[in-house]
């Protein structure tokens, strides 16, 4: 069983890189930022705290089946997938939102990876995923990715209205 200050020291991980994504996500203007990132790691989190030790606690006469704790990680991964879907949006032939699914998936791993004490894992795996977010940037500034022309974005949104 895990003790109080692991459980502290855990939490407060998760809440530190999901805030460290929607961060990012925040300071590029986008709808989903810091509070849906650090829910999503959290909960994630706590998760798969219960799915690893959680299950030991419960007396095995009360379970109706046999305890699996990778039953309720495998329900993370498709609940946030889900929850994904549902923030990937297609308008005019251009597909919107994806960075943002694929982002809240990943924060979804960190609470796993976080939940199950794999700090190590979880800070190499955070500088993997700003090196995928900000080379994007970095190849547009070199000259190797065409700019977007945001200009056109924002004539489309005021030719809806």
């Amino acid at each position: 069983m895990l003790t109080h200050q692991e459980v502290l020291l855990r939490l407060g991980v998760s809440l530190l890189f999901g805030l460290i994504i929607g961060f990012e996500r925040s300071f590029w203007g986008k709808p989903i930022g810091l509070r849906t990132y650090s829910l999503v790691c959290l909960g994630s989190t706590l998760f798969m705290i219960i799915s690893a030790y959680g299950i030991q606690v419960v007396p095995a006469g009360n379970l109706l089946h046999a305890a699996d704790p990778g039953r309720i990680a495998a329900q993370v991964v498709v609940g946030i997938g889900f929850l994904g879907t549902g923030v990937i949006l297609r308008d005019r032939g251009r597909i919107r939102g994806i960075t943002t699914a694929a982002e809240l998936w990943v924060s979804a791993a960190f609470g796993m990876i976080i939940g199950l004490g794999l700090f190590f894992l979880a800070a190499i795996s955070l500088a993997c995923v700003f090196i995928g977010l900000y080379t994007h940037n970095l190849f547009i500034w070199i000259g190797l990715i065409p700019r977007p022309d945001r200009n056109q974005d924002r004539q489309d949104y005021v030719d809806q209205d």
